[in-house]
């Protein structure tokens, strides 16, 4: 409440200039008298009243916005809580299982995943020294022969090959095999290049951890609906085509092509690593595959037979999660030398693969 103290005058003396002494008490600077202003009292005390409910509800709103956020925290950490527990509960019980399962147990879906740690002394390796390359620029190379004896599909082994000159250590290399599943009873060729510091007199041939393709599937082996063999020029090719004659919406992706040439003994005298020229092939599609071969030896000593198997993938939906397709009896084997091309023209894949149905 306003009070306009030039309207207030001093009882006593009649003067105007008053001191405030206190709740409406004023004294009178000319006689010194007191005067006592009075003033709506019941105004005065519902403005405290409003204060003090004005004040008593701020503080109560704090209070409960505190106590709210501590409760949001108090749920968000238990809820935490739970989660880590029950997916602890789900990885035990996991593992318990695929520990009671054998390698390769399918789960929903057709997919499969196996115990990935594998004995390293179930790849049975040899070894020989040969010579890689035409005329003068051929050089000496390790060639291993790797075979799976695990009972298990291998995910790409790698051999470890350390050279020695009599007891002195003078390098070491390592290579992977050239497929990218090695199956149960398959051998394979790998090539290891020698120690530039002279040629050793022995080596150690060591195998890196084993494991299994992590998913996987079992499925029909993948082979060319049409394939040659050829030599042209010096050079030995293998050209074939591949057709996705699949029935669902599964493409083939990942396709991985190894060659291998075998002498009138069956020793390996040639490999080759190739790849589809399409890196995917959905149903009723079709591509090709090109591997030059590698002649290792002499190259004049003729080819007896020669075979082929295909590594691949099938995947679909739009996470595109890869399933490697395992497939017994994959290796397909042909007696017989390479078909003789003349020097030129050069002939493209589309031409040598070429029928009269046009298929």
């Amino acid at each position: 409440m306003t009070i306009d103290l030039q309207t207030l005058k001093c009882g006593e003396c009649g003067s105007s200039v008053l001191q405030r002494a206190g709740l409406n008490q004023y004294t009178c600077a000319h006689c010194g008298s007191m005067s006592v202003v009075e003033d709506d009292v019941s105004d005065r005390l519902e403005r405290v009243l409003e204060q003090v409910k004005n004040e008593a509800g701020r503080r109560l709103a704090i209070e409960q916005s505190a106590r709210s956020k501590s409760m949001a925290r108090m749920i968000a950490l238990g809820a935490a809580a739970v989660v880590v527990l029950v997916t602890g509960f789900f990885g035990v019980m996991a593992y318990v299982i695929d520990r009671n399962q054998p390698p390769g147990t399918y789960r929903p879906g057709g997919a499969s995943t196996a115990q990935r740690t594998i004995p390293s002394e179930g790849l049975k390796l040899e070894a020989r020294q040969v010579l890689v390359g035409n005329g003068s620029s051929a050089k000496p190379q390790l060639l291993v022969i790797a075979r799976n004896e695990t009972g298990t599909a291998l995910e790409r082994p790698n051999v470890k090959a350390i050279f020695f000159d009599r007891d002195s250590r003078i390098g070491e290399n390592s290579e992977s095999v050239p497929i990218g599943t090695l199956m149960p009873g398959e051998t394979v060729p790998v090539l290891i290049k020698l120690p530039g510091d002279g040629p050793p007199t022995r080596q150690e041939l060591q195998v890196d951890a084993l494991s299994a393709p992590y998913w996987k599937i079992e499925g029909p082996p993948l082979q060319f609906t049409r394939v040659r063999l050829v030599q042209q020029d010096g050079e030995t090719w293998l050209f074939g085509r591949l057709v996705n004659a699949r029935k669902d919406e599964m493409a083939l992706v990942g396709i991985e092509v190894l060659v291998t040439l075998y002498d009138s003994a069956g020793t390996v005298i040639g490999f080759g690593r190739g790849f589809s020229q399409a890196s995917e092939i959905r149903p009723g599609e079709r591509s090709a595959a090109e591997v030059r071969i590698e002649r290792l030896g002499d190259r004049k000593v003729p080819v007896a037979a020669w075979d082929y198997r295909i590594d691949y993938n099938l995947t679909a939906g739009a996470q595109q999660v890869r399933n490697r397709v395992l497939s017994s009896n994959r290796v397909i084997r042909t007696t017989g030398a390479p078909e003789a091309l003349p020097p030129s023209p050069q002939m493209s894949s589309q031409a040598l693969l070429a029928d009269v149905a046009g298929r």
